[in-house]
C-alpha cells in the first residue's frame, strides 16, 4: 500500500493528525510527505513500516515520490 492512502484510512477527519499522532512526528512533516515536498527519512520510513504494520513497505513510502518527481509534480 502507497503512504498517502494509508494515511487517508486512519481518519475520516483529520488523517494528518492521527498520522502525525501515531508516527510521532509533526503534522507538518506528515502534510510535507503527502505533498511531495519531502521524502520521509530513512528512521522514519521504518518507522511508517513498524506501525503500518507492514501494510506500507519501502516502496509505498518512495515509489510514488519517484512517480510525482518524473511527472515534474515534486522536486527532488
Amino acid at each position: 500500500m502507497d503512504l498517502n492512502p494509508w494515511i487517508d484510512s486512519l481518519s475520516k477527519t483529520d488523517p494528518l493528525s492521527q498520522a502525525a499522532e501515531l508516527l510521532g512526528e509533526k503534522r507538518r512533516t506528515v502534510y510535507s510527505w503527502v505533498r511531495f515536498e519531502r521524502a520521509p527519512s530513512f528512521k522514519a520510513a521504518m518507522n511508517i513500516v513498524k506501525v503500518s504494520g507492514g501494510l506500507v513497505d519501502f516502496n509505498g513510502i518512495y515509489y510514488p515520490f519517484v512517480r510525482e518527481v518524473e511527472a515534474g509534480n515534486a522536486k527532488f
